[in-house]
């Protein structure tokens, strides 16, 4: 089961969609704004690095995923510009606690997936942290066609919390928002 969870983890990190969008991105930036192109670049390069290693551990700290979003999200921004928006509310107690490596990216890219993403209807998403869990919640603007999708996303991160026997994620939809929350796991409990 393991196994299998780490090569679903591996297939979401070398997603040949999220790899062709980025390069047609960075192609577009390097005639308009080669400035920014290097940015582009060198925040594709963090996220690509930090992808390839994730699967070293079984889990990471809070701090480290959100350096990495930092990143991530910098390339949708320059895909979507006003059209998506990110906003951390973070403890900074909560910074060194746990959580499966990708979990942030898995949300966020679920996030802009499943939801109409522009400037005339701008997609809020949220990380929220309160010591035994973390938010990541976003306004529901659903698309109007249907996304195709793997269905791998949400159930790849509920099977990598079941394996480290955590408790499991909690999935709440209403008619505005859609969050889903995540235990964060303190250092050296099992």
């Amino acid at each position: 089961e393991k196994l299998q969870t780490q090569l679903n983890g591996l297939l979401q990190q070398i997603n040949p969609h999220f790899l062709f969008n980025s390069l047609n991105a960075l192609s577009a930036l390097i005639n308009e704004n080669p400035k920014d192109a290097q940015k582009y670049l060198s925040d594709l390069s963090k996220v690509y690095r930090y992808l390839l290693r994730t699967n070293e551990n079984e889990l990471t700290t809070l701090a480290n995923e959100l350096n990495f979003m930092d990143s991530y999200f910098h390339l949708l921004q320059t895909r979507f510009g006003k059209g998506v928006t990110l906003v951390k509310n973070i403890q900074p107690e909560d910074n060194n606690l746990l959580l499966p490596p990708l979990t942030l990216q898995l949300l966020v890219e679920n996030a802009v997936k499943h939801n109409t993403v522009g400037k005339n209807k701008p997609l809020l998403i949220e990380i929220i942290s309160s010591g035994d869990h973390l938010a990541v919640k976003n306004n529901l603007q659903r698309k109007s066609i249907k996304v195709e999708s793997s269905k791998v996303g949400l159930s790849n991160i509920a099977e990598k919390y079941r394996l480290i026997n955590k408790s499991a994620i909690e999935i709440k939809e209403d008619n505005n928002s859609f969050t889903v929350k995540v235990p964060l796991i303190k250092a050296g409990i099992d």
